[in-house]
């Protein structure tokens, strides 16, 4: 519920300070490629403007409020004291908005930092692990390949001694011939 008033105050309070602005700009592209930032910083000065506002008109009323009583005017007394009391109230709301928005403005910006470092933690993370599973990886292929680098040397050295038999034994045959 304190929500949705605040949101009626700033919408309020938006409302009066844009009716005081006579210059209108034309929006091009340029303009709707704000930052987040530029457009905090531009809500919290309307903000600021009608809290101005609201403070020039609850002094307005004030002045209006001691006239009436130095005038001795009962009815114009009445309605300068109603204005004084709406235009305080006013003013005390707008006060009261500006102070939630920069409120919210500080949670939602720590909001932001906790999502940037829990975002960061968890890409530090990620990347620690791809590292560590290209890093398994690689020993796991340079273990294969000299398991593999063994076998084949073990290969090549029983096919040579078998190739080495086989011509030892062939001579010892072209010799027994040779002799017969």
């Amino acid at each position: 519920m304190k929500k949705i008033a605040l949101l009626a105050v700033v919408a309020g309070a938006l409302v009066m300070s844009s009716c005081n602005n006579s210059e209108k700009k034309d929006t091009t592209a340029t303009d709707s490629a704000k930052t987040v930032g530029e457009h905090v910083d531009a809500a919290i000065a309307d903000l600021k403007n009608a809290e101005e506002n609201a403070r020039l008109k609850a002094e307005q009323a004030k002045k209006d409020l001691d006239e009436a009583i130095a005038k001795g005017d009962k009815a114009a007394e009445e309605k300068a004291r109603v204005a004084s009391e709406e235009a305080n109230t006013a003013w005390e709301k707008t006060k009261d908005a500006l102070r939630n928005a920069g409120e919210d403005v500080k949670e939602g910006l720590k909001d932001a930092k906790d999502a940037t470092v829990d975002a960061t933690n968890t890409a530090v993370d990620k990347t620690k692990d791809a590292a560590k599973n290209v890093a398994e990886g690689t020993k796991k292929v340079a273990n294969d390949v000299a398991t593999g680098t063994k076998e084949a040397a073990k290969d090549v050295k029983d096919a040579s001694k078998k190739v080495g038999d086989d011509i030892s034994r062939k001579a010892k045959n072209v010799g027994e011939a040779l002799k017969n």
